[in-house]
Order: C-alpha cells, then sequence, then structure tokens
C-alpha cells in the first residue's frame, strides 16, 4: 500500500497556505510590537488569536480532520 502523489498534493497545498497565513501575521505582529511603548500585552494577545487559531487548522490538517473547502484559513 503506497501513498500517490494526488493524494498528498491538495494536503501539501493547503498546509502551505496556512503557513503562508501564519507568517503574514508573524510579520505583522513584529512590526506593530516594534512601534509600540510598553505594555503590548493587549497588543499582543489580540494579535495572537489569529496565530493561534491558523496554527489549530494546521494541527486539525496534520492529523486529518481537514476543515471543509468553505472554511478559509486565517479569516
Amino acid at each position: 500500500m503506497g501513498i500517490h502523489i494526488k493524494e498528498v498534493l491538495p494536503l501539501l497545498e493547503l498546509i502551505s497556505k496556512q503557513q503562508g497565513h501564519i507568517l503574514d501575521r508573524l510579520k505583522k505582529l513584529i512590526s506593530a510590537l516594534g512601534d509600540e511603548p510598553e505594555p503590548v500585552e493587549p497588543l499582543l494577545r489580540a494579535m495572537l488569536q489569529p496565530v493561534v487559531k491558523d496554527i489549530q487548522e494546521m494541527r486539525q490538517t496534520l492529523t486529518g480532520e481537514i476543515p471543509p473547502p468553505s472554511a478559509s484559513p486565517g479569516s
């Protein structure tokens, strides 16, 4: 029993999109934290919520719990 590339490609594409969303959000976070005076905790919490959501979606994808096609990662 082998794994066929046609079965794996959609999953890899989804993971790549999710990583792109996480990367974009982390870049925004780095930029915002560089411009903000102390304390940054409220801003940090607000900006990390979408990142956590994207990471949870990626975890679901990797464990086989692929979200329905209508769900857009990172939104």
